[in-house]
């Protein structure tokens, strides 16, 4: 396959993931915004108006599972992207660091906020989601494949 093909089925994905992400959690929230205030004036989209039978403590919780499959969906396409374009397995592994090194500080600031703090708001929630938000988008892979491609790109040619 050529290679500006790779590139732009790998951006139709990353564009997929996001905008699905984007419309499923405005969603959510804007269904939990309406629970919460009892404001009936917001209007879910049709093909989301199954959220519509659940309670606010469901929804809310919902959003945890929501966040591990995009985590999981954002971590499989940009180990992928960065094997089909790079094709380096110290590329792939420097991905597969990256998300556990995310994941992992997510989890332990989440922890802490639960454990230390008995709550779930406040900066270390903030930080969480900041974390989740890059695991949660194309700037990894983005990053990996252009210091990948530079890094070829700048390598004696050997015979």
């Amino acid at each position: 396959m050529r290679n500006w093909i790779k590139y732009l089925v790998i951006l139709v994905i990353f564009a997929f993931l996001g905008f699905s992400r984007e419309f499923i959690f405005v969603n959510i929230n804007n269904q939990l915004f309406k629970l919460y205030y009892n404001n009936p004036s917001i209007i879910i989209p049709h093909s989301l108006r199954f959220i519509e039978s659940f309670d606010y403590r469901t929804l809310y919780y919902l959003k945890y599972p929501l966040t591990i499959t995009y985590f999981l969906a954002y971590f499989f396409t940009t180990y992928f992207s960065v094997k089909i374009l790079i094709n380096h397995k110290k590329y792939t592994i420097w991905v597969i660091y990256i998300y556990a090194l995310l994941l992992i500080l997510a989890g332990i600031t989440m922890a802490y906020n639960y454990f230390i703090n008995q709550d779930l708001g406040g900066d270390e929630y903030t930080f969480s989601r900041w974390l989740m938000g890059i695991a949660q988008s194309p700037l990894v892979a983005f990053f990996i494949i252009a210091a990948g491609t530079l890094y070829k790109k700048f390598q004696p040619e050997t015979k």
